[in-house]
């Protein structure tokens, strides 16, 4: 799944980066794994608030939210 799940991540925004044990990608895909798709990203990750958290938004109107306290996680 790994090659795909690359090409997947980058349908949108060909130069996105992918790192698969990053917090965001990983959710992403245990979500998939356990039937919630959450589509493709489709902006990169955004920085939010001053602590260093950050945001991203998939296709189907999802957004994973990281910070260091809480980790991943679907808002």
């Amino acid at each position: 799944m790994g090659q795909i799940d690359h090409e997947l991540w980058k349908a949108v925004i060909p130069d996105l980066p992918y790192n698969y044990d990053a917090a965001i990608p990983t959710l992403w895909r245990e979500r998939r794994d356990a039937g919630q798709y959450l589509g493709v990203p489709i902006t990169p990750e955004i920085a939010v608030g001053d602590g260093g958290a950050v945001e991203q938004g998939f296709s189907s109107g999802a957004t994973i939210h990281w910070d260091a306290d809480n980790g991943a996680y679907l808002c």
